[in-house]
């Protein structure tokens, strides 16, 4: 298959040679789409995404009025995104006529650090999406793997959870309307055994 055509997480064709050399060290596993996961500090990554975060620990500065929302995928991001946005925005639009998010969905103004911007790229455009005098960023990561960027800065994070329960259905929801057709029940199956084994997508719960 083109490069072009794999999603931008799964891709190898942007992999430095220093992460294809750490990528041979670690552990590795195969999900049951047949993609290859990598375990770095203990969360699990394609290898697109893993060079995403890499390039964010080595490159990202913060700055002090950052605000960075955390959390695991499906677990309510893009609620907590819109939010985020609305909170920031509120003093300045008092007509909604105007409001960002009437013409931008929240993904575009809350870019994700290690699956976007950091993604393809070792010095990305940092500056906010919208108005607001801080930028936001949004990231899966957990928070032993960004806290050493983080640590002399105090900027925000704001954090959102959801029951693991939910945030399995939700994926298998999410991975359907992806796929644009009713995924197989055994690939829902073969979802949850990963899932519990904590063998998925920026596992373990």
């Amino acid at each position: 298959m083109d490069q072009k055509e794999i999603p931008k997480n799964l891709r190898d064709d942007n992999l430095s040679e220093e992460t294809k050399t750490l990528m041979s060290s670690l552990r590795s596993n195969i999900d049951k789409q047949g993609n290859k996961l990598f375990n770095y500090q203990g969360c699990w990554y394609y290898s697109g995404t893993l060079q995403g975060v890499l390039n964010f620990q080595r490159n990202f500065k913060p700055q002090d009025s950052d605000i960075i929302i955390a959390s695991f995928p499906k677990s309510g991001t893009t609620w907590l995104k819109a939010l985020t946005v609305a909170l920031l925005e509120r003093s300045k639009h008092r007509s909604s006529d105007d409001h960002p998010l009437l013409s931008h969905n929240p993904h575009a103004l809350v870019q994700s650090l290690e699956a976007i911007l950091y993604l393809n790229s070792q010095t990305p455009d940092l500056m906010p999406k919208f108005s607001s005098s801080s930028r936001v960023f949004s990231t899966h990561m957990p928070l032993h793997t960004v806290q050493e960027t983080l640590k002399e800065s105090p900027c925000k994070i704001v954090y959102v959870c959801r029951n693991v329960k939910d945030a399995l259905v939700s994926r298998w929801y999410f991975r359907c309307s992806y796929m644009k057709q009713q995924v197989e029940r055994h690939v829902l199956e073969a979802m949850f055994e990963s899932f519990c084994s904590g063998v998925s997508f920026y596992g373990s719960f």
